[in-house]
């Protein structure tokens, strides 16, 4: 019986560990189609690099988890450069979000590997921080990743497993017939298949409008600050992320990170713009929470893109309305930091179908079968 083949429409870093997770089974043709001339031109090479596991969704935080255990022992060979730093996230609140912050933080569901500190603690921990902060956590095993080395070794490892990549090779339309997915059409050409994933980022929900798959995701653009090097920063310092009047920083190249954590909706094209009035409120931030910080220059300023579901939530998983139809998107600013998992799921699910194999437990609330959308057939 020859091998099943799966295209995989994006090579961003979902696309990547799925690859990756796929092509190291064996038992499947894995083909890789990118439109743009490498992987990391859009959200995986615009990440803050963040390894943060607590969250308000129960099953983000699950897979959080399960790819910081990927992270901490990846396989033999996986990449010869440390995947992370376990530098330490601070999470913390103040008095506006306090409430809201602990029903999660303090929830074994949500949160994990976290102990409570005091104000002053943290204080301790990242001398610049202001007064203000009411409740705050510290969790030590986590930090910031090298996204770059994370995504070239997906990359690399699938294709030393067999996937092949093509770069520049946009997704023009889909065949299938009799609600099976049959092949994907391109600008070089077309490719027969029985699987498709769609792990396209913020262009995944309108990628097969005209198909009638297409899912309401939403992109929102967030903006990221690198100060000029200051003798002030210590970089050892942990990730300081604050809800309420909600930012994160830590330390970057001899400066600080800095985002304000706005959110303007956008199409994917605009994405990577950069909105220079938003200068404003990330200035408002830093005079809030790291004050001895607000005379620095800017050394880099960017834009990248976060791609939601209607709910928050990850649309993953087989879609029931075509057989054969696969997402990985809608990841909202989570992808690096559950990439891992997200691969592994999506990857199990296809091998499942394709040999009649267990299928792994479902994560029912990241729309298991595409409940992020009402179908009629």
């Amino acid at each position: 019986m020859p091998r099943p083949t799966v295209l995989v429409v994006g090579a961003g870093i979902a696309g990547a560990s799925t690859a990756w997770h796929l092509a190291r089974s064996g038992r499947v043709h894995v083909v890789v189609l990118e439109k743009e001339k490498s992987g990391d031109c859009h959200s995986t090479g615009r990440s803050a690099a963040i390894l943060r596991t607590a969250v308000e969704d129960a099953e983000t935080h699950d897979l959080a988890k399960k790819s910081l255990a990927f992270y901490q022992n990846p396989p033999r060979g996986f990449s010869e450069t440390p995947l992370y730093s376990a530098r330490g996230v601070i999470l913390a609140a103040d008095a506006t979000a306090d409430a809201d912050f602990q029903t999660w933080v303090n929830h074994p569901e949500t949160s994990v590997g976290g102990k409570a500190i005091s104000p002053q603690e943290a204080q301790a921990l990242v001398a610049p921080l202001a007064d203000g902060v009411t409740s705050a956590y510290l969790f030590p095993d986590e930090g910031t990743l090298d996204v770059s080395a994370v995504h070239q070794a997906f990359l690399m490892g699938a294709q030393k497993s067999g996937a092949k990549i093509h770069y520049e090779t946009a997704l023009t339309g889909i065949l299938s017939s009799d609600g099976v997915f049959r092949g994907a059409q391109s600008s070089h050409g077309f490719f027969p298949a029985e699987h498709l994933v769609v792990a396209a980022g913020g262009w995944a929900g309108t990628l097969l409008d005209e198909e009638g798959f297409g899912l309401p995701l939403v992109a929102k653009r967030r903006h990221l600050l690198v100060t000029e090097p200051s003798p002030q920063v210590d970089q050892n310092w942990p990730v300081v992320w604050i809800a309420g009047k909600e930012c994160y920083f830590r330390p970057e190249s001899g400066g600080l990170l800095i985002s304000a954590c706005d959110e303007a909706e956008v199409l994917p094209d605009q994405g990577s713009t950069v909105d220079f009035t938003v200068l404003d409120l990330l200035a408002q931030k830093v005079q809030r929470w790291i004050p001895d910080f607000s005379s620095l220059g800017a050394a880099h300023y960017w834009a990248g893109m976060r791609t939601f579901s209607p709910d928050g939530r990850f649309v993953l998983g087989p879609d029931k309305r075509l057989q054969g139809l696969h997402w990985a998107a809608a990841l909202g600013g989570h992808g690096v930091t559950c990439a891992p998992a997200i691969g592994q799921k999506v990857a199990a699910d296809i091998l499942a179908s394709c040999f009649d194999l267990e299928k792994p437990e479902p994560i029912k609330s990241h729309h298991e079968g595409q409940p992020v959308i009402e179908t009629e057939n």
